[in-house]
């Protein structure tokens, strides 16, 4: 029977709102605890992911789990200790050093960590000196973590490939795709959906760099000068705000790109866009992909990481390369240009988002990996 042990989910988001990773991490969690788990959530204090698992009913356990190395190990393992759950699982790069080594000194049975992000995302991110270093670093790290981790679950076979070529065993690696809640249950459309004839573009994410926001808006620029009906909209916050601002400000649409902040509906924010962009230079599976597929949208995306495992081309949107505005926005006009494509597109990206992507074939291939491990 599944559901019959302990699990600590160890994570190491910092931020008061949540990312795709945690929101995983909870979806996870919640099917664990439907099952007959008991679960808790180790995280950093004062993170969103703090309040939300709260507000979710697991037990929570604050401890600095980002780069605070030497005091988190200590801790997770008096932790682990005291409480001796069957299974450990990390999220995070940092979330994993530190608590597979302290989970294996502390007795734990099974430990196992999920890989949200590429190992070559460094590469991506930094060209040059920097980024080989960074992917040396993290390609080390893995090989010397795969001695205490009893699976590595890869959130797109990209990841899985990547890993083998680093070096771990193909035996450690399991392929579970991120899946999510059907978005188009109770959705509330958002204001902008009733404007007309106007074609909304947009996205929604954290304004950081690895989503490659400045290429969007470059590739919005592009568009603007071809089309005077076409609006634009970021949902989100993060650290490049100003910078994005000022940059749509340069290039002249400042008044037809919306940034609209956080939101506490970005299902309905989605949901009132025409046309959904994802301008990410390093990505695994982007979980707001799998939302505006579940609402039926045509998405741009770019062909990096495991994306191109939802977004088939030319089916259910268009996939571009990395950085390349110009196609990006060449995309984006076809769209604008023909409706009866966007109407083809959005219903063929719902029907792929039932077969592969919902959060119940997640949480059960999840439920199945647990119960494998604990019987092993």
């Amino acid at each position: 029977m599944i559901g019959r042990g302990h699990i600590l989910f160890v994570d190491d988001y910092r931020h008061a709102t949540i990312g795709g990773g945690e929101r995983h991490l909870l979806r996870v969690a919640k099917g664990c605890q439907r099952a007959g788990w008991r679960t808790g959530v180790v995280c950093v204090p004062g993170s969103g992911l703090e309040k939300n698992a709260r507000a979710a009913g697991h037990e929570v356990w604050p401890v600095p789990t980002g780069r605070h190395l030497p005091r988190a190990r200590r801790e997770l393992r008096a932790l682990f200790e005291r409480l001796s759950p069957d299974i450990v699982h990390a999220h995070g790069f940092y979330a994993t050093m530190v608590s597979a080594s302290a989970a294996r000194r502390a007795g734990v049975a099974r430990v196992l960590t999920t890989v949200h992000t590429m190992p070559s995302a460094p590469l991506d991110l930094y060209p040059g000196v920097r980024g080989w270093f960074e992917f040396r670093l993290r390609s080390t790290v893995f090989r010397r973590q795969a001695r205490s981790i009893d699976r590595f679950v890869c959130v797109v076979p990209a990841v899985r490939d990547e890993l083998l070529r680093i070096g771990v065993a193909e035996s450690k690696l399991e392929v579970i795709e991120n899946g999510i809640s059907d978005p188009a249950c109770g959705v509330r459309r958002s204001p902008v959906a009733e404007r007309g004839e106007i074609v909304r573009v947009g996205s929604v994410g954290r304004f950081e760099q690895p989503k490659g926001y400045e290429h969007f808006i470059a590739a919005a620029a592009i568009v603007a000068r071809e089309r005077s009906d076409v609006e634009f909209r970021l949902v989100g916050d993060g650290t490049l705000r100003a910078a994005l601002m000022a940059q749509a400000e340069r290039l002249g649409i400042g008044d037809r790109f919306e940034f609209a902040g956080w939101s506490d509906d970005p299902i309905g924010e989605i949901a009132g866009m025409d046309i959904y962009v994802v301008s990410s230079v390093t990505d695994t599976t982007n979980l707001t992909v799998l939302e505006a597929m579940g609402l039926s949208r045509p998405v741009i995306a770019t062909d990096v990481g495991g994306i191109s495992d939802a977004v088939a081309d030319g089916v259910n949107g268009y996939l571009v390369p990395s950085r390349r505005e110009d196609l990006m926005a060449l995309r984006i006009l076809e769209l604008v240009d023909s409706p009866a494509l966007r109407k083809s597109m959005g219903p063929a990206g719902r029907r792929r988002f039932e077969e592969r992507f919902t959060e119940a074939h997640m949480v059960e291939r999840h439920l199945e990996l647990y119960e494998r491990l604990t019987m092993a």
